[in-house]
């Protein structure tokens, strides 16, 4: 008789499922205080092997190429954090919170008292550049343009 690989959807052998497969999160839960030790020890030697050989960090395989990470582990974090700041900005805003940072909000206004003044210096910069004025009127010509029907 061969050895079990674990795939039980796709097993070979008539008794594979039959629950024991599916028991170790439970053990792996159930460790003792030394065991869980030793695998934080185990897993911050890992990963400082990994960091000085210039390794990803996070997959161990790949030679890594920004920062700590190789490309496909540096995209799914970057995908991670995305998810992970739109849904707190979600929540923040269905609960009348900044939406910059979750402090409490100016009354009338979606943003705290400090980063309202940062709008509010932005917004004046903004108006003294002679880059942003020549858009606006460069703006302001093809509106002009598209309601006479010419555009």
């Amino acid at each position: 008789m061969g050895k079990c690989n674990h795939d039980c959807l796709n097993c070979i052998y008539d008794d594979c499922i039959n629950g024991s497969t599916y028991s170790e999160k439970s053990l792996y839960r159930n460790r003792s205080e030394q065991a869980r030790k030793n695998n934080i020890e185990f897993q911050k030697r890992r990963y400082q092997e990994a960091k000085k050989n210039g390794i990803c960090t996070a997959c161990k395989k790949k030679k890594a190429a920004y920062g700590l990470k190789c490309y496909e582990c540096y995209i799914k974090q970057k995908r991670y954090n995305r998810a992970q700041s739109s849904r707190i900005r979600e929540f923040w805003q269905e609960n009348g919170l900044c939406y910059q940072c979750g402090g409490e909000v100016v009354p009338g206004k979606k943003v705290c008292r400090r980063h309202y003044e940062i709008l509010l210096k932005n917004i004046v910069l903004c108006h003294e550049n002679r880059n942003t004025r020549k858009a606006q009127k460069e703006f302001s010509r093809m509106d002009w343009i598209f309601q006479k029907g010419k555009g």
